[in-house]
């Protein structure tokens, strides 16, 4: 019998073999997790040992991973990320001579992959099924809570009702069509989670004023998906002045934005927010970290501004160079940003942000940094510039912001909370079957 390490502290559970989790998550295949060592983020779910096995799932990854990555189409690939971890990666079509007829074969697939959790879930005795979002994760959690009893648990990244209001579209296009039905989906399921966890307090009320229960919430913070290279004082980060070199940027010289080049995301306002300080002397330029479907578009706008030497695209950065480069900047933008706010303060990076999700919780104007109603270029800019020309008020910022993420954030504190959280639920579900 396996006995789970570290969980002593979380509330005593009958000794059946060790806790087992399986998580549903889109936000990254396994390619892109190994392209920017981005493990942690994965490894760091069972919790220092409370879960005794953890098994992620990407239900349709070949979608989004290129073609020399794996087949297409096929069954479920299954690697093996570690003593406690295992990577599934679901695949956009069940068989290769039906990819003509792609809504059928992707059916067929998500069918299969169904079932085949199904097995894994009983023949593993799995305790917990949790998913990345209410939406076509939802219900997928949803049907194998259904088909095998397990109690589901919803992490919810994002307030999609904020989202929209920004770029008015629907939050899942291809697999929803319209946030009408969306709107339908979050209802319905919401209500039937038996624990839905903000990713912090504005997702939470998000998921509150759509039906989750209160009695069933609670926060799971960002602080514990964070690379432990972040949490290095920026004082003691070895400063690799070629890496630099190679980006084309001095230190303090540069602003500083990390996240996907998605609408959502506003890294357009980044560009503009350059023009702006370039306008006014400051010869400064633009770093954005991160790839999507703006890349092209941004690139135009750039060009089109006159700044296009200015502007530096480096694609995806891995965990050490992001490290690296926050403490060195002399601004970060943040119109819209999830974990990326969360690095960026442990490096004590100056930071501007605008006042959506959950950026007021970490930045407050002259206390942790700047921040700016949703949406307001020029207050961006202005902000920009009173760190650019005080760069002892930036320095000021960026610790304190240190500080309170420290305080906010603390993953020993967040993985507790977290043990505590699933020893309750599963403490419940096993009353519940002895009784039944």
């Amino acid at each position: 019998m396996h006995h789970s390490h570290g969980a002593g502290d979380g509330p005593r559970i009958k000794e059946v073999s060790g806790r087992k989790l399986l998580v549903l998550d889109t936000s990254y295949t396994l390619e892109a997790i190994l392209e920017r060592k981005l493990e942690h983020s994965v490894t760091c779910r069972d919790l220092d040992g409370f879960f005794e096995h953890v098994w992620t799932v990407h239900p349709f990854a070949t979608m989004l991973t290129s073609q020399g990555w794996a087949p297409r189409h096929g069954r479920p690939a299954v690697t093996r990320l570690g003593p406690r971890h295992t990577f599934i990666e679901g695949k956009v079509g069940r068989f290769t001579a039906l990819r003509g007829f792609f809504i059928l074969n992707f059916l067929l697939s998500q069918i299969g992959q169904l079932l085949f959790l199904r097995r894994l879930i009983k023949r593993e005795g799995i305790d917990v099924v949790r998913v990345g979002s209410p939406l076509y994760l939802g219900l997928f959690g949803l049907a194998l809570k259904g088909l095998t009893g397990v109690p589901m648990v919803i992490r919810v990244g994002a307030n999609h009702d904020k989202t929209f209001e920004t770029t008015n579209q629907p939050i899942e296009p291809r697999l929803m069509r319209s946030r009408r039905i969306e709107k339908v989906v979050e209802r319905f399921v919401f209500p039937r989670a038996d624990l839905v966890a903000g990713a912090n307090q504005d997702n939470l009320d998000f998921a509150l004023a759509n039906g989750a229960r209160r009695k069933r919430s609670t926060l799971f913070r960002y602080g514990n998906l964070i690379d432990g290279r972040h949490y290095v004082d920026p004082a003691e980060r070895t400063v690799d002045l070629a890496i630099l070199e190679t980006i084309g940027i001095e230190p303090r010289k540069f602003l500083f934005y990390v996240g996907r080049l998605e609408p959502v995301k506003q890294p357009d306002h980044v560009i503009a927010t350059l023009v702006e300080m370039r306008r006014r002397g400051h010869l400064v330029k633009a770093v954005l970290a991160g790839d999507g479907r703006m890349r092209a578009a941004l690139e135009e706008q750039a060009s089109a501004l006159g700044v296009a030497e200015a502007v530096i695209f480096t694609g995806n950065l891995d965990q050490e160079r992001l490290a690296l480069l926050f403490p060195l900047a002399a601004a970060v933008l943040s119109p819209h940003t999830g974990r990326a706010l969360a690095e960026a303060a442990f490096g004590a990076a100056p930071v501007i942000a605008y006042d959506i999700d959950w950026q007021g919780e970490l930045i407050e104007t002259d206390v942790t940094g700047i921040l700016v109603p949703q949406g307001d270029q020029s207050a961006m800019a202005d902000a920009t510039e009173r760190l650019l020309a005080d760069p002892a008020y930036a320095a000021r910022m960026g610790r304190a912001l240190r500080a309170r993420a420290q305080a906010l954030l603390d993953p020993q504190a967040l993985d507790e909370h977290e043990r505590q959280q699933y020893g309750q639920l599963i403490a419940r579900e096993r009353a519940r079957l002895s009784n039944a």
